[in-house]
């Protein structure tokens, strides 16, 4: 293949990784995630049943996923992953509005669909765009991509909550519906499949990206089922191994987690953190597109970072800044409190970029869906314990008891012990921090990151 078409190809699949990333990211839905839930007439019982479901389905499939990617090809595995996206939107448009069995067992397959496709993506579409760059010598454009990436998937996920959360209420439909003319109302109930919708075009665009991609032809070979197993276990066993004995990408996945569990958490529970911090309700969803657009701006600061700087430098750095966060939202102050919150978006989304274009660099051509596999299930199995530590941390608050007094705040039961429990984070931080760097050293206590 000549280099102009190889320039070519490499354009073709850069600007569909980056539309991919745009349209499977951006979900219509996740300004009413909950409620959608609810308003189908499931329990918060089985909301949190359904999506343990998810977090089971992504971390079961997360590796084999990867490996089998590199076994079998990149682009298969991420065509599989835009089906999905369509399969799980249709299985919630089909899915009644009473409750019941039905609903339950549509709910839980698209759980499990979506935790396919999360699985099937993880690591596949970055592993196909760098390689692309890589077989046309050009490889070391991939912090300029990544960026590119994160910038423009940034602004979806604002259109998509501002456009969500809008079609989900009749008022503002209604409104438009009225100013161009029309005289026709939609009612609340047929308005909660809007967001859906809206999720299903847009698999469509990620279907479409997904197609038109190119892969190498040494990630077509066709193999035999049993050979497949084989060479997909035997590719996971390769990374992991090689993962265990190269100091750069075993700290990089330990310093992933460090980072990633505690900021999940909080973002888990920012909702209610907004709430403490006096912020009127009308602003939540305000708030978090506002956070989401700071991905449009971070990752030219990451870039500078990763080219200035040693990854053990960039690492030390965002703990720094992270601590800083963690302790600032402790206090969790009236209307400031949003401050110390914005240090941990930045934190998250600098991490992203660091721990991509780190492992992309260093990790093999033939094993690298797998090893960014592994990046996704240790960060996931790190939330997954901290989620369960943050649930015992609020069951002991309650039985140890909370003074409702808070920096001359009178505080609900509930809320005084959500502060309480915020009050933990730095100091969980500090212990997670500590032990994987003396893990990191008693691995490699000859070898410097």
């Amino acid at each position: 293949m000549n280099q102009s078409l190889k320039d070519r190809q490499v354009k073709s699949n850069i600007s569909r990784f980056i539309c991919f990333r745009m349209f499977f990211n951006a979900r219509f839905y996740y300004p009413v995630f909950a409620l959608l839930f609810l308003e189908h007439g499931l329990t918060w019982e089985e909301f949190g049943i359904l999506n343990g479901i998810w977090a089971i389905s992504i971390i079961l499939l997360e590796v084999p996923s990867g490996a089998l990617a590199d076994t079998i090809g990149r682009k298969r595995l991420i065509v599989l992953a835009a089906l999905c996206m369509m399969i799980e939107m249709l299985a919630l448009l089909f899915a009644p509005m009473n409750g019941g069995s039905s609903v339950f067992f549509l709910f839980a397959l698209n759980r499990i669909i979506s935790g396919v496709a999360e699985a099937a993506v993880s690591g596949a579409d970055e592993a196909l765009a760098y390689d692309s760059l890589k077989s046309a010598g050009r490889e070391k454009e991939w912090g300029d991509v990544l960026e590119k990436a994160q910038k423009f998937t940034s602004l979806a996920f604002f259109f998509a909550m501002m456009t969500g959360s809008a079609f989900y209420d009749p008022s503002f439909v209604n409104h438009c519906l009225s100013f161009l003319g029309i005289e026709y109302e939609f009612s609340a109930k047929t308005l909660i499949k809007a967001p859906i919708l809206l999720t299903l075009i847009s698999s469509i665009v990620v279907l479409i990206a997904a197609l038109g991609m190119k892969e190498g032809q040494s990630k077509q070979t066709k193999h035999t089922f049993g050979k497949t197993i084989r060479l997909s276990l035997r590719t996971t066993l390769e990374g992991g191994s090689w993962i265990w004995k190269t100091p750069l990408p075993f700290g990089i996945l330990l310093a992933s987690m460090v980072l990633d569990n505690v900021i999940r958490q909080f973002l888990t529970i920012a909702s209610a953190y907004w709430s403490v911090i006096d912020l009127p309700l009308a602003t939540f969803g305000l708030v978090a597109s506002g956070m989401s657009l700071m991905g449009y701006f971070v990752p030219r600061i990451a870039k500078i970072l990763a080219d200035k700087r040693t990854p053990a430098q960039n690492f030390f750095l965002l703990c720094g800044l992270l601590m800083i966060g963690l302790w600032g939202i402790s206090e969790a102050i009236p209307y400031w409190g949003i401050l110390p919150a914005v240090l941990l978006y930045a934190t998250m989304q600098c991490m992203n970029y660091l721990s991509s274009r780190y492992l992309n660099e260093k990790a093999p051509s033939d094993k690298r869906a797998t090893v960014l596999s592994f990046r996704g299930l240790s960060t996931n199995v790190s939330y997954g314990a901290v989620s369960l530590l943050y649930s015992s941390l609020i069951a002991w608050i309650k039985l140890q008891g909370v003074n409702p007094e808070e920096d001359g705040r009178t505080l609900s039961d509930q809320d005084s012990v959500f502060v309480e429990a915020l009050g933990w984070f730095p100091w969980y931080f500090v212990i997670t921090l500590v032990s994987a760097t003396l893990l990191f050293r008693l691995r490699f206590r000859k070898k410097n990151l």
